[in-house]
């Protein structure tokens, strides 16, 4: 029977012929909190994994899906479609879900990095890892010539000028921040647009972040 406590994290879940490629592990890391510590590329640069703690420590295996991890690390939006009905999807789906095509296997395609925002919400309340940046707008984003939404956050507005189908573009962490998840991008609102003027609405949602910023400042 193997001895379960000389065993070596690594070489426990990370599949053959993985190499970490970066650990952003360091000396104060603790099994708490939400923070990704490494990632592993296959040496033929097809398969992705990553170790991430959320109070405990869990590993992460893109499998089919590393396409879409490998290229956030480069800056690129990868998605699928499928060739039988030309349904574009991201998140990316390795099988189409359009009954009539039967799990027909999708193809890799780069996405644009533009699309407008299908419906979001203001956050008030969230998570450890994002309570520092409340309050925020959490949106559901169509990239142009994509069938299927996206959530993420939109970042640098106001969350009271947000607004059903604004036109936004992707803005990537910088590039020695990425992990290859979703948190390595999120939206910011395209060059060209501009918010409507405010309404009652506007100031009634604006009155309602104003304690939330409060509070926020107050965070240590």
């Amino acid at each position: 029977m193997t001895n379960k406590k000389n065993l070596n994290l690594h070489e426990t879940t990370s599949p053959p012929k993985m190499k970490i490629v970066k650990e952003f592990r360091d000396e104060n890391t603790k099994e708490v909190g939400f923070k990704f510590v490494d990632y592993y590329i296959s040496e033929d640069k097809t398969l992705f994994q990553a170790h991430l703690h959320y109070d405990q420590l869990y590993t992460v295996r893109s499998a089919e899906l590393s396409p879409y991890a490998l290229g956030l690390l480069e800056g690129k939006i990868m998605g699928t479609k499928c060739p039988k009905c030309g349904d574009v999807f991201f998140p990316p789906r390795v099988n189409c879900w359009n009954l009539d095509c039967k799990l027909t296997k999708t193809e890799w395609i780069e996405l644009p990095q533009t699309g407008k925002v299908h419906t979001y919400t203001i956050a008030g309340w969230s998570g450890r890892s994002s309570l520092k940046r409340l309050p925020f707008v959490l949106a559901y984003v169509i990239l142009d010539g994509v069938t299927t939404a996206v959530a993420n956050e939109i970042r640098e507005i106001n969350p009271w000028n947000a607004e059903f189908n604004m036109l936004v573009k992707v803005k990537f962490v910088p590039k020695e921040q990425r992990v290859g998840a979703i948190t390595d991008f999120y939206f910011v609102p395209a060059d060209d647009w501009k918010p409507s003027p405010m309404n009652p609405e506007k100031e009634r949602i604006k009155k309602l972040c104003e304690p939330v910023y409060k509070w926020v400042a107050s965070l240590k």
